[in-house]
């Protein structure tokens, strides 16, 4: 798991939803934000074993708007696929 990768939550009150990885911390924690319930300013503290890494984002220099859209546009691509 490291910086950018898009990552869903398996345990806690947020499971099943889509954040960006903006820091590792260390081998256990890293911190999350999807640039609109977790901001990259107050990012979400979680364990490496409650996320699960789905894609890359690309994203290097994390801001809220570019959260917001690369996490929008990983819920659409994984709308189409599961269409077809």
């Amino acid at each position: 798991m490291q910086i950018g990768d898009i990552v869903v939550s398996r345990a806690g009150h947020d499971t099943g939803d889509p954040f960006v990885v903006i820091a590792v911390l260390n081998e256990q924690f890293v911190l999350i934000a999807d640039g609109k319930s977790r901001t990259a300013e107050k990012p979400k503290l979680k364990r490496k074993r409650h996320l699960r890494v789905v894609d890359q984002s690309g994203i290097t220099d994390p801001t809220n708007a570019a959260l917001k859209r690369r996490i929008k546009q990983f819920i659409q691509e994984r709308r189409l696929y599961a269409e077809k």
